[in-house]
């Protein structure tokens, strides 16, 4: 194990042999060393020039903002210690970032790759610390070229604003348990998992992660148990106080909200569900490393030495319980791809350790070389011919690489990383290419988020002025989200968002029915099933015309586009939500579109 590590501030040195400790308190020398090992300095390049690439492709991005980052955009309007559906802090990260670059798609996504290369740091850090040079490269290319990060390095979102914190709490807990951390490092140990909880309540998984390695491992227990210990917990306890008390303050509205996400009351136990959950995390983790973590965790904890095994088990408690909890989720009711992602950071070292010291076995290469092409039969919105070449050509790649490396399962990982770099360089290309590139490829209904907003939203500015509109009224919270941003400055009328019920469920529903809906309220109405009720609360209803974007066509051959239906009313008066208003709108519709492919007589 090196004695130099990347961003460890210098102590007195506390180790003749390796594995001496140091404890109380040490005097804090603020120089910063940087690893003088060749890996190591391959690895921060890499970071570095990742983090280039992204900031560049941030600022020419064609694409445009999607619903949950104009969502947060317009949080960061007005700086609070919690919003609707999530903690603060990824609405303070872009208000920074919006006063610096402006209202624009790169001014909300600024900070996307810098947190990321912050926390790719943080686990080369922690890797050089656990398991040296060369196991600390696989980690950071595990993390930097995992295509989930690829994606959150683009747009801003809760794992990239979260990821950071863990990160750095990973490290900072291992060298607390080290004893090699004096009360700096514990104050930044409390503060990082503070700020994690005011990124996103998926923080409570680190503190189930503390709590498996404080039952299964003495060092973290005892370390825990001090006052170094302590005093971590009291900090984040203190960061977090704020925003418990603002949600005090508002019904405890994102606890609320984060409830109601888990839709358990719906259908519950589809064990369908898994299967798909199971592809989803190979596509967030990378197929070759997420298959490498479960032979890891499942097949391959024989033959291990105490020092590893002591490494892998305490990474695991960071990991097992995530994929665990969110697997049993999907099967109950669902689950978003992007919910175990917390499992991954951890992982990232796990694999590090899997792959270096597992011994050649070709069996491995020839399941994997098996399982990822029929993996990748479960991507959404490609086409099936598209599908079946990349799965082809995918096994043709493993089988060769088999070969070259001789069957090493090191050489497994390197072959899934150039696969995953493959693939951020082909979805690079079609991005930033024309547009029918990406048709051709039938990633029409992929992207389809993140096209098409500022069209529409200048359509709807000239109809409202048009119409001399004193509202404009729209039936669905994404449509909503994503015309707020891009009509900011420019919609004279005010936004509002149709409510269904009579009190608010979301954030676009809070924005209150002003006196200008009682006007000429222009309806720009995206659901067909929500246009009955709305006609209820006016007293007049006119259609007046339809606006739309092509935003072209799904894999089955159906067109894609966002079409808003036009409708002048007036004379606002809400209808009670009775049980009788629910049975007389049940499955009612106007204007209803065609449906394609048409249903089957």
């Amino acid at each position: 194990m090196t004695e130099t590590r990347l961003g460890d501030c210098k102590f007195a040195r506390h180790r003749a042999e390796g594995l001496s400790r140091h404890t109380g308190l040490t005097r804090m020398n603020f120089s910063i060393s940087l690893p003088q090992d060749t890996v190591s300095r391959l690895a921060l390049a890499l970071i570095a020039g990742l983090l280039l690439i992204r900031l560049v492709l941030v600022f020419t991005s064609p694409l445009e903002l999607y619903a949950d980052e104009a969502q947060y955009w317009r949080w960061g309007q007005t700086l609070e210690w919690g919003y609707y559906s999530k903690p603060p802090l990824i609405a303070w990260v872009i208000a920074a970032s919006s006063n610096l670059l402006g209202d624009t798609e790169a001014g909300v996504r600024l900070f996307a790759p810098i947190l990321h290369a912050i926390a790719a740091l943080a686990i080369l850090a922690l890797a050089r610390r656990m398991m040296g040079a060369s196991a600390a490269l696989i980690a950071v290319a595990a993390y930097v070229f995992m295509p989930g990060i690829v994606l959150s390095s683009t747009v801003i979102s809760t794992d990239g604003v979260l990821f950071p914190f863990w990160c750095i709490a990973l490290y900072l807990l291992w060298r607390l348990r080290e004893g090699d951390a004096g009360w700096p490092e514990t104050i930044a140990l409390g503060a990082a998992i503070g700020f994690a909880f005011l990124s996103k309540y998926a923080a409570l998984y680190f503190v189930i992660g503390i709590a498996l390695t404080s039952l299964i491992d003495p060092p973290t227990r005892r370390a825990l148990l001090t006052r170094q210990g302590l005093a971590a917990g009291t900090i984040a306890l203190a960061i977090l106080a704020p925003h418990l008390a603002w949600n005090a303050a508002n019904s405890f509205q994102t606890v609320g909200h984060t409830v109601d996400n888990a839709n358990l009351g719906g259908e519950l136990f589809n064990l369908e569900h898994l299967p798909q959950f199971l592809g989803d995390q190979m596509g967030v983790f990378g197929p070759i490393s997420f298959l490498g973590l479960l032979a890891g965790l499942i097949f391959m904890r024989r033959g291990r030495d105490a020092e590893t095994a002591t490494r892998e088990d305490w990474l695991a408690c960071f990991i097992v319980p995530v994929l665990v909890i969110i697997a049993f989720q999907a099967v109950l009711s669902r689950a978003h791809a992007n919910w175990a992602a917390t499992a991954y950071p951890a992982a990232c070292l796990f694999v590090a350790s899997i792959f270096s010291r597992a011994q050649t076995d070709r069996r491995l290469w020839w399941v994997i070389i098996v399982l990822v092409p029929l993996a990748i039969q479960l991507a959404p919105d490609l086409t099936p011919l598209v599908k079946i070449g990349i799965g082809t050509g995918v096994a043709a790649v493993l089988i060769a690489a088999g070969f070259a490396s001789v069957w090493r399962p090191v050489g497994l990982f390197w072959t899934g990383i150039a696969l995953q770099l493959a693939l951020t360089l082909f979805l690079a290309v079609i991005t930033l290419g024309p547009s029918h590139w990406v048709s051709a490829v039938g990633m029409d209904n992929g992207f389809k988020r993140t096209r098409g907003w500022q069209d529409l939203a200048q359509q709807l500015v000239l109809e409202a002025e048009r119409q001399q509109a004193t509202a404009v009224l729209v039936d669905e919270r994404e449509i909503w989200h994503g015309l707020d941003f891009y009509t900011h400055n420019q919609l004279d009328a005010p936004l509002i968002l149709w409510r269904y019920l009579e009190t608010p469920k979301n954030f676009a529903e809070q924005t209150p029915m002003t006196n200008e809906i009682d006007g000429r309220v222009l309806v720009a109405s995206y659901r067909s099933n929500r246009r009955p009720q709305i006609q209820g609360d006016f007293a007049s209803w006119e259609s007046v015309g339809v606006i739309g974007v092509d935003l072209g066509h799904r894999g089955n051959g159906c067109p894609l586009s966002r079409n808003l239906r036009l409708y002048l009313v007036s004379n606002y008066a809400q209808l009670p939500r009775t049980a009788e208003w629910f049975d007389t709108y049940r499955d009612q519709h106007i204007d209803r579109p065609t449906l394609c492919p048409l249903p089957k007589d």
